[in-house]
């Protein structure tokens, strides 16, 4: 009997979940307020990308729009100062971003840019790199050309302007050496 009554339970339990019959605590993850992750209604944290009122940078559909857009460029302004701490920053920022390709010297010899096979990178102390203007370096270092890669997402603007700022300070005519 207390065999049967064993087995007798157990059935008598689960009898009311076959029926239809529904517990009322067993929505209770379903129907609780909660928030999706790209849904929070907390404020951004540091370093985050704003959806709305972010640079917009629009992509060039062949090299004859870049080129256009590299001349449009020219006249936008540098409006980081180049004082020691913003060319600090930029040699900060060129040694983790710049360096593998351009190298210590600017002159394409770093670690990567020793590798290309078809074209090696451009040598920041020519003319072609300092005869630019700020704001042509600037959408270089944003866009991208030929085999450099676009640095929009790796460096904030400021940051941009810095390395432009280290790059004016650091090579070209003063950096130059001469065969004399």
């Amino acid at each position: 009997m207390k065999q049967l009554r064993l087995l007798i339970i157990p059935f008598l339990l689960m009898l009311p979940a076959q029926s239809g019959f529904v517990y009322s605590w067993d929505k209770d993850m379903v129907d609780q307020p909660s928030e999706k992750a790209q849904e929070s209604i907390a404020p951004p944290g540091p370093g985050s990308i704003p959806l709305h009122g972010a640079e917009i940078v629009p992509i060039p559909m062949n090299d004859l729009e870049a080129d256009e857009m590299k001349v449009a460029a020219a006249s936008l302004p540098n409006p980081v100062p180049a004082d020691v701490a913003s060319i600090a920053r930029g040699k900060e920022f060129y040694d983790i971003n710049c360096y593998v390709c351009h190298g210590s010297d600017g002159r394409g010899q770093g670690p990567v840019g020793l590798l290309f096979a078809e074209k090696a990178p451009v040598d920041l102390n020519d003319a072609y790199t300092q005869d630019q203007t700020d704001g042509q370096l600037y959408f270089t270092l944003t866009r991208g050309r030929a085999l450099m890669p676009f640095y929009r997402d790796a460096l904030i603007p400021s940051e941009r302007w810095d390395v432009i700022n280290y790059v004016r300070s650091d090579f070209g005519q003063v950096g130059m050496v001469t065969n004399e």
